[in-house]
């Protein structure tokens, strides 16, 4: 038992004299030394101990010529290591930093796929939950982020990945809106069932989620007894009955590639 012990405490020891040493080093070295480590480790995939560097460089020597880079890299190393707060931190610093920087298309893009992956729910993918039903305020800050993207940046290589998100997005908050009008239809709520439609002809015209709601919307009105509005539905009914609506899949994981400070 004894021996048992000893050899605890020993690893303990050992543990401890090598976090010493490595912060020792982290506080010892340079900017240069700092962002070299954090980059070769970046690139063996190491994220943590990168981020580890990289906030040494980045927070120690505020303004070096390694700053731009090495924020670049961080927003990488923090999405790689899905710490998605601290990709949202860094991006912030980033622009305010360097509102002139022509990676800044970047980092409003790797906002708007950390806000996305923050909508996301493994648990609920493994169980076939449909991503409408869930909390949405994520979904639409990812997609001001890539409309954001879009405006600004319409020539960045980010432009048409983010166009094709926002597609998803749309859809994604279409098909959550028809849940809560079905939800409101199932309780007889028709006012309810009525305006959360028209918001969706509002927002998302185009979609298919939005043309279903028209029924329930089309329903609601007759349960009121507003005989025209119902009329007036049903004749956009009509008229939509024959459109295609195409199949919005989402978009597979990017190869991200981190830009060079220029």
């Amino acid at each position: 038992m004894r021996k048992i012990k000893s050899l605890v405490v020993f690893a303990m020891a050992v543990f401890i004299v090598g976090c010493s040493s490595a912060n020792k080093s982290v506080e010892d070295s340079s900017v240069e030394e700092l962002y070299n480590k954090g980059s070769n480790a970046l690139q063996e995939g190491g994220y943590s101990e990168a981020i580890r560097y990289l906030n040494a460089a980045t927070e120690r020597f505020l303004g070096s010529t390694y700053q731009e880079q090495a924020m670049l890299d961080l927003i990488y190393a923090n999405y790689k290591s899905q710490d998605y707060t601290a990709v949202l931190v860094t991006v912030d610093k980033f622009l305010n930093q360097f509102p002139q920087s022509p990676n800044r298309d970047y980092a409003v893009y790797m906002a708007g796929l950390t806000n996305s992956a923050t909508a996301d729910n493994p648990i609920q993918d493994f169980f076939g939950i449909d991503r409408a039903t869930r909390e949405t305020s994520s979904l639409k800050t990812a997609f001001a982020n890539f409309q954001s993207l879009v405006r600004a940046f319409p020539n960045s290589p980010y432009s048409q990945d983010a166009l094709a998100r926002m597609a998803y997005i749309k859809d994604s908050l279409a098909r959550h809106e028809l849940d809560i009008a079905k939800f409101y239809a199932k309780r007889n709520a028709d006012v309810a069932v009525a305006n959360r439609v028209v918001g969706m002809l509002q927002q998302y015209p185009d979609a298919q989620a939005t043309y279903e709601g028209l029924f329930l919307m089309r329903d609601a009105y007759q349960k009121m007894g507003l005989e025209t509005l119902a009329k007036q539905t049903q004749q956009i009914i009509d008229a939509n009955k024959d459109k295609q609506f195409g199949n919005v899949k989402k978009p597979a994981e990017p190869e991200l590639v981190v830009p060079t400070a220029k």
